[in-house]
């Protein structure tokens, strides 16, 4: 099978739409609610607040989430007791754990797995747009 460089045909034309829903307002927005909600929690929350900062661009979002450990906290201050065990972990499997593990908990909040975002959508920075779109303030209030 020949190999296409990527940024041509339908491939560009996918992620040029993928690129164009992102919205750096919303991001920002949802990412001042985070630390917000991080700040009312335990001291190791409260620590994690200052690493969710405005937002410019997908990295922004991409960087400081990956690894899962701020979502965790997040579902546990909303909800304590929601993940048992946070993996600090450098490894892939334990940092995709830890976003599959914010996930069961906003399952258990009552959001539907249709509303939710995929653990390679921002593990691998797939579809931030759609990490985005669950505009935590909305669903967890």
């Amino acid at each position: 099978m020949a190999s296409r460089p990527r940024g041509y045909g339908m491939t560009a034309e996918l992620a040029d739409k993928k690129d164009a829903k992102f919205d750096p307002d919303l991001a920002t927005e949802a990412f001042e609610w985070i630390a917000a909600v991080l700040e009312t929690g335990p001291p190791e929350s409260q620590e994690l607040a200052s690493s969710v900062g405005p937002v410019i661009a997908e990295k922004h979002v991409h960087v400081p989430l990956k690894d899962g450990v701020v979502l965790c906290h997040l579902i546990n201050v909303i909800r304590p007791g929601s993940v048992k065990q946070i993996n600090s972990s450098k490894m892939a499997f334990k940092q995709m754990e830890n976003i599959g593990n914010f996930l069961g908990g906003c399952e258990n909040l009552g959001i539907s797995k249709v509303e939710l975002f995929q653990t390679v959508d921002l593990y691998e920075a797939n579809n931030i747009p759609q990490v985005i779109i669950l505009q935590f303030k909305k669903k967890f209030q």
